[in-house]
């Protein structure tokens, strides 16, 4: 592994990026840091090199380097893919010392963080023409991952584009798609395809990319935040960025990015994965008066790439605040005992104070919007818009209203029992924490008009829920409405 490590690197670091490419029926993880393009294959295919024998497919044309394309399945006893669908084959140009050589791959699934404790080499034998020596283990819900050593790769295959060769005016029109050692000031993006526009993500904000699990909650497409979703046994925000919101279903977009900011994470959704670029500081046309974006960069291969800023993505999207995992390491519902006894999920959420309700009822959690905001602090009546009806927002009736009031930033709608009955919208800060069900147990009672209320007590996320309040809000829609 000493030939694949950057030359000014003193340490190990604790967690390196890997892309994950399938080729044949086997798993690859090659460090992120020698990716430089994973690009569709060329629609009049390769251009052809007469060689006697070899692995050598043909040369690409990728941003003028005539980069030499190898086929791994021709040079080692890869395993059948089988039946499996692994998605658009691609070329992945790979780097290493300022030379290029590229790869195809049947797919492209996405970028792991592989903490470096975790690589166990099991090709204990000196022998330089071993392209795999190292394994990243598997688990129950991800494959093992064969660690390709490209510098090797480069020298068995004899094969390879040295960058320094490129034309000045060739090397100045990929500026943007630089090698990370050519600009000590570059980073590094993962480039998606969100609707019809691209959109480049931080790599280190990048934790997986994975197909779209099953959603739990739809709040609505017309909606930045338009699902609740589960993966691996953590609540996340569904979030889609695009201006048209069109990544709000799977069929067009049918992948989910995990960006993480500290101990949260959400849901990106994308129609695609392109490719890695690194922008320097003066390509980048800064853009701090948007909502979303860090800037904009316009390059000759791409286009305009949006550049986005997953703070202020975080501070647009508080739902993420269900995400949290705590100290322990225990998410949403582990280590529930079997002594549990509500069948249902609940939601926690933020109004002054932490209240619990059962999921069943609520239709959706949308963005408070400013006028429906100032409508409520100046006591007038608060609608919003929500699929083609105006419903009617609503404070949370006073319970055990704390002295210091905060201004609501969510609404959760509610249906009340029955198809004839309106929706009603009721104002919160935030949402705090999901309880799957059996994760909870609770004692109810009875307040008058408040309808059925109780304690709750359950493990979360954030903390331990001892005694917290329930509010069933499908209930109190039904009083209010």
């Amino acid at each position: 592994m000493q030939d694949v490590k950057p030359p000014l690197a003193s340490a190990s670091p604790a967690v390196v990026p890997h892309v994950h490419v399938r080729a044949g029926g086997c798993d690859i993880a090659i460090p992120i840091e020698q990716v430089g393009q994973a690009l569709p294959l060329p629609p009049q295919g390769l251009a052809v090199l007469p060689r006697r024998s070899g692995a050598l497919l043909g040369v690409a044309d990728v941003a003028g380097a005539a980069v030499p394309i190898v086929a791994l399945e021709r040079w080692l006893p890869l395993p059948d893919a089988g039946d499996e669908d692994t998605g658009a084959p691609r070329l992945l140009v790979l780097q290493h010392a300022g030379a290029l050589v590229g790869v195809r791959v049947d797919a492209v699934l996405g970028v792991k963080p592989v903490a470096t404790r975790a690589v166990r080499t099991v090709h204990h034998t000196p022998d330089d023409s071993e392209l795999f020596e190292s394994v990243v283990p598997g688990s129950a819900t991800a494959p093992m991952l064969c660690i390709l050593e490209v510098a090797r790769l480069m020298r068995l295959a004899q094969a390879w584009c040295a960058a320094a060769e490129l034309a000045p005016a060739k090397a100045a029109s990929a500026a943007t798609l630089a090698a990370p050692g050519q600009g000590s000031g570059t980073q590094r993006f993962a480039v998606f395809r969100i609707g019809q526009e691209r959109w480049a993500v931080p790599v280190a904000a990048v934790q997986q990319v994975v197909p779209l699990p099953a959603t739990d909650l739809a709040l609505g497409r017309n909606d930045r935040t338009w699902a609740i979703g589960q993966w691996r046994g953590r609540k996340l925000p569904l979030v889609d960025i695009s201006e048209g919101r069109q990544a709000s279903d799977r069929q067009a977009a049918p992948w989910m990015v995990l960006v993480g900011q500290g101990p949260l994470v959400l849901g990106l959704t994308v129609s695609e994965c392109e490719q890695f670029v690194d922008v320097a500081p003066e390509g980048l046309a800064r853009t701090p008066e948007d909502a979303l974006l860090a800037g904009v960069v316009l390059s000759p291969d791409l286009g305009r790439l949006q550049i986005l800023d997953v703070d202020k993505l975080f501070g647009l999207t508080p739902g993420a605040s269900i995400s949290r995992v705590a100290a322990d390491g225990i998410v949403p519902g582990a280590g529930a005992g079997a002594e549990v006894a509500e069948p249902v999920p609940y939601l926690v959420f933020d109004a002054d104070q932490r209240y619990a309700s059962p999921v069943e009822g609520i239709v959706g959690v949308v963005e408070l919007p400013p006028q429906a905001r100032d409508d409520l602090r100046q006591g007038r009546r608060a609608v919003l818009a929500w699929r083609d009806q105006t419903v009617r927002v609503v404070n949370l009736p006073a319970i055990a209203r704390s002295a210091a009031t905060s201004e609501p930033l969510l609404v959760v709608l509610v249906q009340a029992p029955g198809d004839l009955a309106a929706p009603i919208g009721i104002a919160i800060r935030s949402l705090c924490d999901w309880l799957p069900a059996h994760t909870a147990r609770r004692s109810g009672m009875r307040m008058g008009a408040m309808g059925e209320l109780g304690l709750i007590n359950a493990k979360g996320a954030v903390a331990d829920h001892a005694n917290l309040v329930v509010v069933d809000l499908a209930q109190m829609a039904y009083l209010l409405g």
